[in-house]
């Protein structure tokens, strides 16, 4: 009995080994609450790089929405007027390395739906952005973190230039 309890532990130990994330610092993209009239909803806790021949999941801190809503909230901040509210549901997000056309890239998808809430006039739209950074064949996991920081600024300016020109176009005439 104590054998089989030995071999279920060790097995048990061996599979929890292998679901390794990599932290990743976002704190640089997290700047003070500003546009508190901005929110963004939940977004996914860890991302895996898609298309590589290893396993890499990265695990942000703080959360991925948080340091987009923080850079979101940084770009549209100049835009705000009385009553504008802007809603966003969690952003969605996919990373994919190691494409034929590009094996030494490594790109990230987002896409995100907002309410802008403008005096009680409303609209809806929707936000997609993709940026690409160089991440060398075969490089480890924490190169792959620190590209994770320069997609997510990179893919938030994106999703930011869309943003504004529909805030400013949503104030009532």
């Amino acid at each position: 009995m104590k054998r089989i309890l030995v071999a279920a532990g060790v097995t048990l130990l061996a599979a929890c080994s292998h679901d390794v994330r990599t932290p990743v610092a976002l704190d640089t993209l997290v700047v003070p609450n500003q546009a508190p009239w901005l929110i963004l909803g939940d977004g996914p806790e860890q991302l895996e790089v898609k298309g590589l021949d290893q396993s890499v999941k990265l695990q942000p801190e703080p959360p991925l929405a948080k340091a987009l809503e923080a850079q979101l909230r940084a770009a549209v901040q100049k835009d705000y007027f009385t009553n504008l509210t802007i809603a966003c549901d969690g952003p969605k997000a996919a990373l994919r390395g190691g494409d034929e056309d590009a094996p030494d890239a490594v790109r990230l998808e987002l896409s995100l739906h907002c309410v802008i809430n403008a005096r009680g006039y409303v609209s809806s739209h929707d936000y997609r952005a993709t940026s690409t950074t160089k991440v060398p064949t075969g490089s480890d996991n924490a190169a792959y973190a620190r590209a994770l920081v320069t997609l997510l600024r990179d893919g938030a300016a994106q999703i930011a230039a869309g943003l504004e020109p529909d805030v400013r176009n949503s104030l009532p005439k």
